[in-house]
C-alpha cells in the first residue's frame, strides 16, 4: 500500500485541517495537460465527505434522516496547475458553526505549492418538504472538539 495516499490531521495551532490525498489521474486532466477546472468539484466533494465521515457523519446517515445537503455556493481560485499523477493533497476545514447553512474552505497542493483554494457552501435541507432546515443536533459541537471550525 501506498503510504502517500493516507489521510491525515494537519495541527494549525488551536485548530486542525483535515487531509485528504487524490492522485490525480488521466482523466482529470485535458489536452494542456494539466487537470481539468471542472475535476476539482470532484475532489472537493470527496474531501468533504471524508472529513465528515473522519469525525462520525456520514452522508447517507444523514440523509436516511431525512436531511439532505445541497451544495448552493462554490467559489474556485485557480493559481497553478496540477498535473497527471501528482498526488494532491486537499485540506478541508469548516468557517463558521454551521446554523442552516455549512461552509467548507479548503486549500489543495502539491507539496509545498498552492494550487488551487476554494470555498463550498451546503445548506441542510429537510428532504420531504425541501425547506432548509437547521443544522443535525451535535454536529457543531463535533467540528468544535475536532477543531475544525476556524472562525
Amino acid at each position: 500500500m501506498n503510504d502517500s495516499l493516507n489521510s491525515t490531521w494537519i495541527n494549525i495551532g488551536n485548530k486542525k485541517v483535515f487531509s485528504v490525498k487524490h492522485r490525480v489521474r488521466y482523466s482529470d486532466t485535458d489536452r494542456m495537460n494539466m487537470v481539468y477546472h471542472g475535476s476539482y468539484v470532484p475532489m472537493l466533494e470527496a474531501a468533504r465527505v471524508d472529513t465528515l465521515r473522519e469525525i462520525g457523519w456520514v452522508y447517507s446517515e444523514m440523509e436516511n434522516k431525512g436531511i439532505l445537503l445541497p451544495v448552493i455556493d462554490l467559489h474556485l481560485k485557480y493559481k497553478k496547475p496540477a498535473r497527471y499523477d501528482q498526488i494532491l493533497s486537499i485540506e478541508s476545514h469548516v468557517l463558521t458553526p454551521p446554523t442552516s447553512r455549512l461552509i467548507f474552505v479548503f486549500k489543495i497542493k502539491h507539496e509545498q505549492d498552492l494550487l488551487v483554494e476554494a470555498q463550498v457552501t451546503l445548506a441542510f435541507v429537510d428532504a420531504v418538504t425541501g425547506l432548509p432546515h437547521r443544522a443535525p443536533d451535535g454536529l457543531c459541537e463535533d467540528l468544535e472538539k475536532n477543531g475544525l471550525i476556524h472562525s
